[in-house]
Formats: structure tokens, sequence, C-alpha cells
């Protein structure tokens, strides 16, 4: 079903379930500066504004010195472990065969660098055009729509004929700005609840849902 020309996918709780990795090297990095560690159930909470964000709420501090410190233990460990535990969830491959004819790319608030490994690690990066991290440089993280935008111009997909697919209030209030057609799935680190409230187009339990949403006109 040739529904859109453009798929875009969030990565953390909507591709990968990645919270067990990021929630070591979390640990890691508060277990250097001698803080007590987090548990795996305060991360599905924590998630979603990259790791910068990430670490202030974890230290309770928006110092840059200690944030930049805890950042730089968090890096080192993370990028030799970041795929350590970190799988696709059921159906992430099928759907990305299926939609095969379809371009398709990858917008996330992680780093760049991280987002590109992850992809590639776990063999995923033939199934995308695009793939896009955290890059503060070029462009401000989601909820801004810029990363979106950077995508349909590199792409020359029109925004009605895009979807991105994520499972943060992120994603939509993003794909909302960029003026695309909005999915969350409800399996990732949001509860349905609060990604309805934020007027997602479709709310799905499972990702293969995706290959049965058509655009709808507004």
């Amino acid at each position: 079903m040739k529904n859109f020309e453009l798929y875009i996918f969030d990565l953390d709780g909507t591709l990968v379930n990645s919270q067990y990795d990021l929630c070591d090297a979390v640990n890691h990095a508060l277990s250097q500066l001698g803080r007590p560690l987090i548990d795996i159930s305060q991360m599905p909470a924590l998630l979603g504004e990259g790791i910068t964000r990430l670490l202030e709420r974890v230290l309770c501090t928006d110092d840059p010195q200690l944030v930049a410190q805890s950042r730089r233990h968090f890096d080192a460990y993370y990028h030799k472990h970041y795929t350590r535990k970190t799988r696709p969830y059921e159906g992430v491959v099928e759907v990305l065969e299926a939609l095969s004819w379809a371009h398709k790319a990858v917008c996330s608030n992680k780093h760049h660098d991280f987002t590109k490994g992850i992809i590639k690690a776990l063999g995923l990066a033939p199934y995308f055009d695009i793939v896009l991290g955290a890059q503060p440089e070029r462009y401000r993280l989601k909820p801004a729509p810029d990363a979106i935008k950077l995508i349909l111009e590199q792409l020359n997909v029109s925004p009605q004929h895009a979807i991105i697919i994520g499972d943060s209030t992120h994603d939509i209030e993003a794909g909302h700005a960029a003026g695309i057609h909005t999915c969350a799935v409800t399996y990732g680190y949001r509860p349905a609840k609060l990604l309805r409230q934020a007027g997602a187009d479709w709310v799905i339990d499972d990702l293969r849902e995706v290959l049965q949403l058509a655009p709808v006109a507004n």
C-alpha cells in the first residue's frame, strides 16, 4: 500500500528499545561522580529530550561544568556499549522491508554519531535514505521542526506526503510544526493518554499498523 512518500521514524522507543544501555551509561557517569545510581524504572520518563537534558535531570542541576563532566563519562561508556542490550522492537524489520518502495528517514534527539552507529550496528542502515541525530550546531532538536524540514528538503517531498512516527510528544509537536502527518506508538516511553492529548493523527500499539495508515485531507 503506497500511502506516504516519506516515513520518518524516531529512534529510541520507536525503532529500538535502548533504555537498558542508556541506563547503564547514565549509572556509569553517576558512579564516576560519586552520585546515587538510578533504577531502570526511572528511564522512560527521562528520555526524549537528549542526553544532556537527561543528565541535568538525574543530577538535579544545570551547572554546565558538572553536566559536561558527566557527559564525558557517559559518552566514553556509551560509545563502547550502545548496542550491548539495545535491539529493534518486534515488527520493525518487517515494516521497513514492507516499505521498500518509500523514502524512509530516522530523526532522533540522540547524538548524531550514536544514532548513526546504532542504526548501522543493528543492520538497519540499508533501509534508510537519511539518518539524522542531534546536531545542535546545524538545527534545533525536536519539538522544533528543523530536522524534519531538512529531511523533506533533501528528499524533495511535500509535507502532505510525509508522516513522522514516534513515541514522544516531541515527535508529534515537531510533526505538527513541519506540517506533516503524525503517528504515535504506545509501546515506547510515553503513556498513550499523553500522546493522544498531544494531538497525534494516529495512535498505534504495534508498528506494523503503520502499513495500514493513509493520508487524511486537511
